[in-house]
């Protein structure tokens, strides 16, 4: 899955804080995080031109990660006066692949993106790059800033709040995309091009941070990182 927003230059954030989300927020950041992914270059490939449907489908496939994994993974939203206007998902280093969905999800992602878009999204994942380690790692599953609130400096403080957290528990951290503003925000927060390739006519990037090749970071045994 493609994960990152537009991510334009940033401003000041002003008021917006960054918190772990309860469960009203984490249905928020599905939408914001659908928004987001709207216009990226695979989600228009995949599920057409119609922006009102591209946004179901993104929403359907997020909510997985959003809702039901929130106890395994590391989420935090951006908010404005209690409105959610961006977010994040971080795969902690003990959780080296995604979860899979429930059946449910599956048959509601049947539902709203279809036979064809679901099984090009899982070409899609099986034809990323190989580019995360093999040993424990973060893994930025998704990042979106709602397109309202996009070139304000939130994408920017919510990589700074996934810096604590990293910092906390070091490891590498990776992620793909497959926008050239995004490459060049996250670029400009320290992350290095690791490889590139090219799924169903779209370019996709995979950027890091951290060592690479053998010498890598390791979290500590056990520890459950939220």
């Amino acid at each position: 899955m493609i994960v990152d927003g537009q991510a334009p230059p940033d401003r000041d954030s002003g008021r917006t804080r960054v918190t772990r989300p309860d469960a009203a927020a984490r249905r928020a950041l599905v939408g914001v995080l659908a928004r987001a992914f709207r216009d990226n270059p695979m989600n228009v490939r995949i599920h057409g031109p119609n922006r009102r449907r591209r946004v179901r489908a993104n929403a359907a496939g997020l909510r997985s990660l959003v809702l039901d994994q929130a106890d395994r993974l590391s989420l935090r939203v951006s908010t404005l006066d209690s409105v959610v206007v961006g977010g994040f998902v971080l795969v902690p280093p003990q959780e080296l692949r995604l979860p899979e969905p429930s059946l449910r999800r599956q048959f509601e992602c049947l539902w709203l993106q279809g036979r064809q878009a679901m099984a090009a999204w899982a070409e899609v994942n099986a034809g990323l790059p190989d580019h995360r380690p093999r040993t424990p790692h973060w893994y930025l599953a998704a990042l979106g800033v709602d397109p309202a609130w996009q070139g304000r400096g939130v994408g920017a403080a919510l990589l700074r709040t996934i810096d604590e957290l990293v910092t906390a528990h070091p490891a590498p951290l990776c992620l793909e995309c497959d926008r050239p503003e995004s490459v060049r925000f996250y670029r400009a927060h320290g992350f290095e091009m690791r490889d590139e390739g090219r799924v169903h006519g779209v370019p996709v990037w995979c950027l890091a941070r951290g060592p690479s090749g053998e010498e890598r970071g390791e979290a500590r045994a056990g520890t459950r990182i939220r």
